[in-house]
């Protein structure tokens, strides 16, 4: 089973400013899954070891506010056909 946290964002200018604040941490640019709907389309893709320090470089250097995005955490096995996620209350 793999684990992720993704940010998916209501704009294209959300999505590209948080993979700029996010490649030093080698993040991953990836469409947004069909089962999480959002209106951009694309999301960034953190691994969790990762995830603590995504969030305090996102509070801190962002200019998103709350609505503008939504951090899920992703479980999924492509093998088995499992893709399960839950949002992140921040």
């Amino acid at each position: 089973m793999e684990e992720y946290y993704l940010y998916t964002f209501e704009s294209t200018h959300g999505a590209i400013s948080t993979e700029k604040l996010m490649k030093p941490l080698n993040c991953t640019v990836m469409p947004v899954p069909r089962a999480i709907s959002t209106s951009c389309g694309i999301s960034v893709r953190i691994q969790p070891d990762k995830f603590r320090e995504s969030m305090e470089i996102f509070e801190k250097e962002s200019d998103l506010s709350p609505d503008e995005y939504t951090v899920y955490l992703i479980h999924s096995d492509k093998k088995a056909g499992i893709f399960d996620y839950e949002e992140v209350e921040l």
